[in-house]
């Protein structure tokens, strides 16, 4: 009865072509959807296809055919062969170091500098080397607490036995043994531990600043791996996604030989900077070193910034400068004023007049250049240096 009354309906309607312009709209959006889906389909072909190329495939107890970064880290600014380029764009970024390098420039001019060649050159070697101490005592030390942090000592498995090793040796694929109140050297996923069911505790609070233990639990096809002979036996790969910056997502599966396929998430995760709790020891494999370990993806390098006294004190001397400008501009026009109103012939100046204008300005620059105040960085520089003394000692 209802499919009836629905074809007579039909019929009514395309006998008296009432539906003619609904119908052009409907296929036009029916099309239209289409032509969506199989952007959507063929979008969902292509990232699935990126997204299997960019996973890691990590081989456990093997050598890895694919070089990974190492586990050594480096916070430092500078290097040794950086340093000097780094530096000097640092230090003339500010407005009164590129001043004095003009002046200094200038006094070399013996025409038209009305001072010494080294009297402004001088203090500004000075103030660059203050600047150069300040920046490698700080760099110094963040070498030296890299070095630390590299020189740590882990277990690792080789050779059916455990054997200490650097942090900054240790590569994608090792296995790893941590002990209580230890470090994670590494981004890890946990195959077995002292507790039963394979469960640990982890304190975060160097991650994300929570002070609550976290569980962290393996699975209970490797929680059997509690020994160096049956984790030097064990044969299996580890597919996860790639090096990223989320602290509380991890995707993986573990595929041992002849066993099925196990997934991993972020219960399986220990991460590098946490520390073990409340657990003797934890066995797992690394799958992120270095600078791919989410601590460090949640870092940044230091930075060549600028504080805002900088930022202030460079608008102050682009004030200064500015009113320096307008001062030997006007000195040198009253000069020029001068000598036209003084041009006496038996001196002979008519053939040095065009010159004039050009070599006061520049002298009287030189002469007032005193008006931006040259000890003014160095102040500065050895004032932040004690706060900073000061308050690290404290």
């Amino acid at each position: 009865m209802a499919l009836a009354l629905r074809e007579y309906v039909v019929s009514f309607l395309q006998e008296h072509n009432i539906m003619a312009p609904f119908s052009r709209f409907y296929r036009a959006m029916v099309l239209k959807m289409n032509q969506h889906e199989d952007e959507a389909t063929t979008s969902g072909i292509t990232d699935g296809a990126t997204s299997d190329q960019q996973n890691r495939v990590i081989f456990v107890n093997r050598p890895q055919p694919q070089k990974f970064v190492s586990n050594r880290i480096s916070t430092a600014k500078y290097s040794v062969p950086s340093f000097v380029p780094l530096f000097l764009f640092e230090q003339f970024r500010r407005y009164s170091n590129c001043f004095f390098l003009l002046i200094a420039l200038l006094q070399q001019i013996p025409d038209v500098s009305p001072t010494g060649r080294w009297t402004t050159l001088t203090p500004l070697i000075l103030i660059l080397s203050v600047s150069a101490i300040k920046e490698i005592v700080e760099d110094f030390k963040r070498h030296r607490a890299d070095d630390e942090t590299n020189r740590r000592l882990v277990e690792v498995l080789r050779e059916r036995r455990w054997v200490a090793i650097r942090w900054e040796h240790l590569q994608i694929g090792d296995i790893c043994k941590v002990l209580n109140n230890q470090f994670f050297p590494a981004d890890l996923v946990l195959l077995a531990s002292s507790e039963p069911q394979g469960i640990s505790f982890i304190e975060t609070s160097n991650l994300d600043g929570e002070t609550n233990l976290k569980i962290r639990q393996a699975q209970p096809d490797t929680a059997r791996l509690d020994a160096a002979p049956a984790l030097a036996d064990f044969r299996a790969t580890v597919q996860c996604e790639p090096p990223n910056r989320h602290l509380y997502e991890f995707n993986g599966l573990l595929k041992e030989a002849n066993v099925k396929t196990l997934p991993l998430g972020l219960d399986q995760m220990l991460l590098r900077g946490a520390m073990l709790r409340n657990t003797a020891w934890v066995h797992g494999v690394v799958v992120y070193t270095g600078h791919e370990t989410k601590l460090m993806k949640n870092s940044t390098k230091a930075p060549l910034k600028r504080s805002s006294i900088d930022r202030q004190t460079n608008t102050h001397i682009l004030m200064l400068f500015i009113i320096l400008l307008a001062l030997s501009l006007l000195s040198a026009g009253f000069n020029e004023f001068w000598m036209r109103n003084h041009n006496d012939w038996y001196i002979g100046l008519e053939e040095a007049q065009n010159a004039h204008f050009g070599f006061n300005f520049l002298t009287f620059l030189i002469l007032y250049n005193n008006l931006i105040p040259i000890s003014l960085q160095v102040t500065a520089e050895i004032v932040r240096f004690f706060q900073v003394s000061i308050t690290t000692f404290i």
